[in-house]
């Protein structure tokens, strides 16, 4: 079961986000990352007897680093409000995350904003697959659980595409994903490791697609 700490820390942090409150409280940091790491080593050997394509050994190598990127993003505070894990087959494919935050909590996959020669990749392969696609997002179990990103999409027809295509909707999509948000009541309940392991199960279809349609020739 996920502690309580991992959460009493990321609200202390957010109310005190600065390199010199981290450093005054790194023991009650790296507390709470064992714990996430405690929690999700059982839960990602599941998964790779599920998937041997998973490359990360461990759930400290899935642990993504709590620092924001000030270079490219200057005005983010130092810190991030959540921990996240990434579950996947390498750098630059779709992936499986969770995150537990002290505003929300998801279970997502997919490819986030990719660059213009992954989307025109994955646009080629909706042109010729899109029913496929189509089938994975709309079957029952997904959209029970999860809601299938579109916020983002072009508003307009991408170039080389008719706006009658039969799939406009999905060819329009500039990131790839879904995710389910999850109450802290539900991360506190012996249900959530089940009901990670069994989020990845119904995204993998979806995460196949992607990266068969971006994989290098």
């Amino acid at each position: 079961m996920v502690r309580k700490t991992i959460y009493d820390f990321l609200e202390a942090l957010m109310a005190n986000n600065s390199k010199e409150w981290m450093d005054a409280n790194r023991s009650w940091y790296n507390e709470s990352k064992e714990a996430i790491i405690e929690f999700f080593d059982p839960i990602l050997t599941e998964l790779k007897d599920f998937d041997p394509r998973i490359v990360q050994p461990n759930a400290r190598k899935s642990l993504n680093r709590i620092n924001n990127n000030l270079m490219f993003h200057p005005e983010r505070p130092t810190y991030k409000d959540h921990f996240s894990v990434v579950f996947g087959y390498g750098k630059g494919y779709a992936d499986f995350y969770v995150g537990l935050g002290a505003y929300e909590n998801d279970i997502a996959g997919g490819l986030w904003h990719p660059p213009s020669e992954k989307i025109k990749k994955i646009r080629t392969e909706i042109d010729y697959e899109g029913d496929r696609l189509r089938e994975i997002v709309e079957a029952p179990e997904f959209k029970k659980h999860f809601v299938f990103y579109r916020e983002d999409a072009l508003k307009t027809t991408p170039k080389g595409y008719d706006k009658d295509h039969e799939h406009i909707d999905l060819l329009r999509l500039k990131t790839v994903a879904a995710f389910r948000q999850v109450s802290r009541e539900e991360v506190f309940s012996d249900e959530f490791a089940v009901m990670v392991v069994d989020g990845y199960k119904t995204l993998v279809p979806m995460l196949d697609f992607i990266n068969v349609a971006i994989q290098e020739e």
